[in-house]
């Protein structure tokens, strides 16, 4: 049997739960289209204790075992329900000890930049990345930039890690709320946007320096995600205070789609990243966009944004003035985006899966579908 790992179901919902949900959805709409097949049944194992909903399944088949500690689940009861069968990990995490599995380790940031995370966090990664590196039959990650980071801080052959993009394409299927507007007092068109966490490599604290910065009485900048105090705490007590800064904590899907519909640019200051999802989602909104020249965003932006030294006040702030006044650079940044952004889809991300997968020969193509 072909099993995946479904403890993602159980977390909250970050870029890399968002992976494996629709990654899984668009590789079973595959299987269920009869383009691949696998000689064995394909199961998801679920935890009992879920915060996720199910996804919508038709070929893969979902199995619960019963759950308590997450951690404890993942490495002793899922470990004994794949015994001796292929099991797939697609949200970083893995079983320690299991031979033969693919593993899927989106970055190698618990290398690069550790003090990103507490030290017990770090200590456990570097060890299971390095131990899985070596007894996990493929690591699958999602750009080219985070494939060469793993190959040199694992010590595994390029030939071992296969990339399989993320893709950005449910922004299509999702409604927008655009009463979010109101709810932050912010007009169409009228403001920057940024979504991120608190990591301190996602770099807001200089995009709101930046920001600060400018003479632009009328503009906003809008700050979507957790831990606003985190996110603020870095900067100066004048930007800390600029009332033109919009802290607009967790939204719905809905409002984040509004928000990138109707933002004057989307802005993406981060220093690390190992493949960037929220900039090719604003790309899919036809939003501008404007963006760190550091680790994987180039690779994954490619001529689709504009570029900035994510650790210069100054550049970041010249890109955010520009906008502010050359509507005509801004439409050729839409189009751009909107011409790049199609090839992040998760119908894309499942054939890669579907191929590494009849590569190691677990699965197998058919020339025309059933």
């Amino acid at each position: 049997m072909i099993f995946f790992n479904g403890k993602f179901l159980a977390q909250s919902l970050t870029g890399v739960q968002r992976y494996a949900i629709e990654l899984l959805q668009a590789f079973d709409a595959l299987l269920s289209a009869g383009a691949f097949c696998a000689p064995e049944p394909v199961v998801l194992i679920v935890p009992s204790q879920r915060i996720q909903p199910l996804p919508a399944l038709r070929s893969i088949q979902v199995r619960e075992v019963p759950s308590g500690n997450l951690h404890l689940w993942e490495q002793v009861q899922l470990l004994r329900a794949a015994r001796g069968h292929m099991l797939i990990n697609l949200a970083g995490s893995t079983p320690l000890v299991k031979f033969g599995q693919i593993c899927t380790f989106h970055d190698a940031a618990v290398f690069d930049v550790p003090t990103s995370f507490s030290a017990n966090f770090v200590r456990w990664y570097r060890w299971l990345f390095k131990v899985q590196g070596r007894l996990s039959r493929r690591v699958l990650t999602v750009s080219a930039f985070s494939k060469e980071r793993l190959v040199r801080h694992l010590g595994i052959g390029a030939e071992k890690v296969s990339i399989v993009h993320c893709g950005a394409d449910h922004m299509r299927r999702q409604d927008a709320d655009a009463s979010v507007l109101d709810k932050l007092a912010v007009e169409k068109r009228r403001y920057f946007l940024a979504v991120g966490s608190a990591n301190p490599s996602k770099n807001f604290a200089r995009l709101i320096e930046a920001f600060a910065g400018l003479e632009a009485p009328h503009a906003r900048l809008v700050v979507v995600g957790g831990s606003n105090a985190s996110v603020f705490a870095h900067s100066s007590q004048a930007a800390h205070e600029d009332p033109r800064i919009v802290r607009a904590g967790r939204l719905s899907d809905g409002e984040i789609k509004a928000l990138y519909s109707h933002a004057l640019a989307y802005v993406f200051p981060s220093t690390y990243e190992g493949f960037g999802l929220p900039p090719v989602e604003a790309m899919f909104c036809d939003c501008p966009v404007l963006a760190a020249r550091a680790a994987s965003i180039p690779e994954i932006c490619g001529s689709g944004a504009a570029y900035f030294d994510p650790y210069s006040v100054d550049d970041m702030r010249a890109a955010l003035q520009r906008a502010l006044h050359d509507e005509v650079w801004l439409e050729e940044l839409r189009r751009a985006g909107s011409e790049r952004a199609p090839r992040f889809s998760w119908h894309t991300a499942a054939l890669g899966l579907a191929g590494v997968l009849c590569e190691l020969g677990v699965l197998h193509a058919r020339s025309t579908p059933a």
